[in-house]
């Protein structure tokens, strides 16, 4: 359960901050190419189960863009993540493609991933810079930075509002 103003709550019903757990929640998750990014939760309005089918494709838009989707009636754009970032196309030949449901400034859209870690408290202060090896195309603008966890995982933080930026949207090719 999430409690914007007391924060995480554990089974118990204290608050994460109370148990000396340190950091900001971000949503955790892989994409095809098996690369971990992460993303604010507060800007995550919801991760949503879509079936392929119910991504209605739409002519005349970059490849990246999926279609459009009817989420609790408002009709929003689900693009492929990963081919914003120049990694290969998302495998939809399942029946199931996990979405996160996005919103900045009023502008709402899905991006669509392989699959979600979780939900974790990272240290903002502990962000580097980008150092990995792996250099994505588009994704110079939205990456914001990258953490290397105790277990060697590097995590790249990802700029929310340069996701739903509608110019981005357009200019991929």
């Amino acid at each position: 359960m999430v409690d914007a103003a007391a924060g995480f709550l554990d089974g118990s019903g204290e608050r994460a901050a109370d148990q000396g757990v340190q950091g900001e929640l971000y949503l955790r998750f892989v994409l095809s190419s098996g690369a971990e990014f992460a993303l604010p939760a507060m800007g995550v309005q919801e991760v949503a189960g879509m079936s392929p089918d119910r991504i209605s494709s739409v002519p005349n838009v970059p490849p990246v863009v999926m279609g459009a989707y009817n989420w609790r009636g408002q009709v929003i754009w689900v693009g492929d993540l990963g081919q914003f970032l120049g990694l290969p196309p998302l495998n939809t030949n399942r029946p199931e493609l996990s979405v996160i449901v996005v919103a900045d400034q009023g502008v709402t859209c899905g991006l669509a991933i392989d699959r979600v870690v979780g939900a974790e408290f990272l240290d903002p202060r502990q962000l580097r810079p980008p150092l990995s090896g792996e250099d994505f195309a588009q994704g110079k603008l939205l990456v914001q930075g990258e953490w290397l966890l105790a277990d060697g995982a590097v995590v790249r933080l990802l700029e929310p509002k340069a996701l739903v930026d509608s110019h981005l949207w357009h200019s991929v090719a």
